[in-house]
């Protein structure tokens, strides 16, 4: 990798920048993989820890009727299978659910870098718990019925300290992020900035009402 460092392209809620140890950095590899494509599977022994440059995987468990369900998504800008960093084998399997570019370390390389640099320890951290908060958010916008609703959580969650939010990517990266198809999220954009709900500057939004979701009822 050409890189020593570890950050998200995405505007909006994103994770904090990660800067690698040198050793670490040089031992980085990438690995493509096509939609469907499987990672590894369950059972498989754990060898490497995961960061998505491009694209979005899931850790998929079996259930008992035949059918599975997403444990957790990583995307573009997140590490993936950090719980593997303490288990031998893997409790799930792990299948791209979009073309994506990811970069791979030797497990036994990131433990050391972790036990060896102080720096890098906290910013993983960070990352690992920063990643938890934006999992917890996701699962909570998944359960709002109104896309309305969605983009305006996802505003109220992820904006900066003047109120804007970066569009994250095309509008077909964001609608997959809110769980949306891209032409639902254009007309709720349009019909938010209509309503005097929402500013759009370029590719940038921000919300006209300070106080978020609870200002706005669009149907």
């Amino acid at each position: 990798m050409g890189s020593a460092s570890c950050h998200s392209p995405r505007g909006g809620p994103c994770l904090p920048p990660i800067t690698l140890p040198e050793a670490l950095a040089a031992q980085a590899a990438e690995v493509q993989l096509a939609r469907g494509d499987n990672l590894f599977c369950r059972g498989g022994r754990v060898e490497k820890l995961y960061f998505v440059r491009h694209g979005e995987l899931a850790a998929i468990r079996p259930m008992a009727d035949g059918g599975e369900a997403i444990m957790l998504t990583a995307r573009s800008g997140e590490f993936f299978g950090e719980p593997s960093l303490f288990v031998a084998s893997y409790t799930c399997e792990a299948r791209a659910l979009a073309d994506s570019l990811l970069i791979a370390w030797p497990l036994a390389a990131f433990r050391d870098a972790l036990r060896d640099d102080s720096t890098f320890s906290l910013a993983f951290l960070q990352h690992v718990i920063t990643k938890m908060r934006l999992q917890c958010s996701r699962l909570e916008r998944l359960r709002l019925k109104y896309a309305h609703e969605r983009v305006l959580h996802y505003m109220t969650c992820g904006a900066d300290a003047e109120g804007w939010i970066t569009l994250p990517g095309t509008t077909q990266e964001w609608a997959c992020e809110l769980g949306l198809q891209p032409a639902t999220l254009y007309r709720t954009l349009t019909q938010l900035e209509e309503a005097g709900k929402i500013v759009r500057d370029k590719r940038r939004i921000r919300l006209a009402c300070p106080t978020g979701m609870h200002c706005a009822r669009v149907v």
